[in-house]
Formats: structure tokens, C-alpha cells, sequence
């Protein structure tokens, strides 16, 4: 228990430090806002108003959790270096590595609890226009409302107790958005009068599962190269990175018979393209349990790869008070 107490109370520390970060919030209320706002840009697409507000959600979650993982990486631990409040902590019986990982499942906890706001906003998003013909009021007006009343009361929170502002109103914000998920799955569907659990896309959330295990590792990398990195490079480099990763098949596919290099990079560059599987709920309906176990278990050994090297830059880094 003495090496689990002080890496656990490291992870949670660090994952709040990630929440009250203003750019968290700026990020994750600008993602899950174009999310909510979906149904009334998009609606009355002749017949594909659901799936394209469900691309175009899922498209918004990913895009701001990366942002997310590379920005709070590269805050959280940059910030401590420069500060000295890590030279502090790690004077006491705190290893290096137990302190690089317990940042890392920090940053994990934080993305976590912005996976579950986004996905709740994808489902509400999907069922407010999945008609073509009328919105789904039911579920749109809970989510506005919610996107609307979390920041309004995080800063009369502020207000009257000083209290931070920016971890008060994303957790407002996921509250209250299960709590319009709870309002909505109480409610039919307007024209198909579908009541729970058909009233939801369920088929979604595999796929956010499987984005959320290529947020983590985007985590991994983003910290291990904070470990060396400013705030800036680590989010160019990240993004980069899979950028590259989920047009590996276009850019190395045509080489990897002839040029050792390019599958060599193949192999190391993300396999993005594994955990974006949208196209797949159109042919198949579900993803397989089977498949989600494998992406999970690549997730974690590229991950694994990315915390060791950074584990390794962090014990030979130099520390000052």
C-alpha cells in the first residue's frame, strides 16, 4: 500500500489539475457544443440525417480528445518541471517512474470523464436527428439546456465560494448531459414512437470505446514526449503523428512489399484506421467483442512502448527546485 497511496493520490491530483486547466474546458465545451448543435445544422438531409450527425459527432469527440491528450500532457507535466512543484514531490518516497505513470494515469482518469460527456452528447446529438421530418425535442432541448446551465452555475459557484470555475462547469456539463440522457430515454421517439432502449443508437458506443483507447494512446505519446517537449511541439508532433497514422494505408500501403522503411513506419506510426469503424456499423450492425478485445490489447502495447521510452527520458531528465 505505500507504493499505491502516493501514485494514486499523484493520478488524482493530476487529473484534476487537467479538468481546472482553462483550455480543458475551452476544448471540451467547444467539441461537445458542435456535437449538441449537430441536429439543427444537419437536419432534413433526405433520409441520412442520422448517420451523417453521427459521423460528424464522432468526428467532433476524436478531434477534441486528441487535442485534449497532446494540450493536458504537455501542461500537466511541462508546467510542473518549470514550476519545481515535481523536484517537491519527488524529494519525497515517490519514485520517478511511479510519478511519470501515475501522471499518465492522470491524464487517462481526465480523458475518461471527457469520453463519457462527449458519447452521452453523441447519443443525444443522433436521437434529436434521427428524423428527417421533425426534431426530437425530447432529447435536443436537455442537452441545450445542459450545454447552457453548467456554465451559468459553475460561475455563481465561483462567485460565492471562490472555488475554481473551469473543473466545476465540465463536471456540471457531464452531469447534467446524463442527466438529459436520462430525460431522453424516458421519452418515445416522436414519429416511430420507439421507447428504451430502441430510442437510442447504441451501436455507437464500441466505437467510442475503440476512439477512446487511440486518445490514450495519443496520451502516451503526447507525455512521453513532454517529458523533453514544450506545450506546442508535443501538440504538433501528436497530431502529426496520427495524422500520419490514419493515412498510413494511403501513403506506405503501395511500398510496404518492396521498401523496408515504409514497413518499418507502418509499424510504428498508429494503426488509426483499426479504431475508426463507423463505415463498419453500416454493413455489419455491431462490432464484435472479439475485435474490441485485440484494439484494446494493440492499444495498450503501443501505449506500454510510449510510457517506457518516456519512463526512461524522465529518469535521466534533470530536475531543479
Amino acid at each position: 500500500m505505500t507504493g499505491a497511496v502516493p501514485f494514486c493520490a499523484v493520478a488524482r491530483l493530476t487529473a484534476l489539475e487537467a479538468i481546472r486547466r482553462p483550455v480543458f474546458l475551452l476544448v471540451a465545451l467547444s467539441s461537445i457544443g458542435g456535437i449538441l448543435l449537430l441536429p439543427l445544422l444537419l437536419n432534413y438531409t433526405l433520409g441520412d440525417s442520422a448517420r451523417i450527425i453521427r459521423d460528424s459527432a464522432v468526428a467532433f469527440y476524436f478531434v477534441g480528445g486528441l487535442i485534449l491528450a497532446a494540450m493536458a500532457a504537455g501542461e500537466t507535466l511541462t508546467r510542473e518541471l518549470r514550476r519545481g512543484t515535481a523536484a517537491t514531490i519527488l524529494a519525497k518516497p515517490v519514485s520517478r517512474s511511479a510519478f511519470f505513470l501515475a501522471k499518465a494515469a492522470g491524464l487517462g482518469a481526465a480523458l475518461f470523464l471527457y469520453a463519457i460527456a462527449a458519447l452521452a452528447a453523441t447519443l443525444l446529438a443522433v436521437r434529436a436527428g434521427a428524423s428527417d421530418l421533425q426534431l426530437d425535442w425530447t432529447a435536443a432541448l436537455p442537452a441545450l439546456g445542459a450545454l447552457l446551465l453548467a456554465p451559468a452555475l459553475a460561475g455563481a459557484w465561483n462567485h460565492l465560494t471562490r472555488r475554481p470555475f473551469t473543473s466545476a462547469a465540465f463536471l456540471l456539463l457531464l452531469l447534467f448531459l446524463l442527466l438529459a440522457l436520462g430525460i431522453a430515454a424516458a421519452c418515445p421517439t416522436p414519429l416511430a414512437q420507439q421507447t428504451f432502449p430502441s430510442n437510442f443508437t447504441w451501436s455507437v458506443l464500441p466505437v467510442g470505446l475503440l476512439l477512446f483507447f487511440c486518445l490514450g494512446m495519443a496520451a502516451a505519446l503526447a507525455i512521453a514526449l513532454a517529458t523533453r517537449l514544450q506545450t506546442t511541439p508535443v501538440l504538433l508532433l501528436t497530431a502529426g503523428c496520427f495524422l500520419f497514422g490514419l493515412m498510413a494505408d494511403y501513403l506506405l500501403g503501395p511500398h510496404l512489399a518492396t521498401s523496408f522503411p515504409a514497413r518499418a513506419a507502418y509499424a510504428i506510426l498508429p494503426n488509426v484506421q483499426a479504431f475508426w469503424l463507423l463505415d463498419a456499423l453500416d454493413v455489419a450492425g455491431a462490432i464484435p467483442l472479439a475485435y474490441l478485445g485485440l484494439a484494446a490489447a494493440y492499444a495498450a502495447t503501443w501505449s506500454a512502448a510510449c510510457l517506457a521510452l518516456g519512463t526512461l527520458s524522465f529518469q535521466k531528465l534533470e530536475i531543479s527546485a
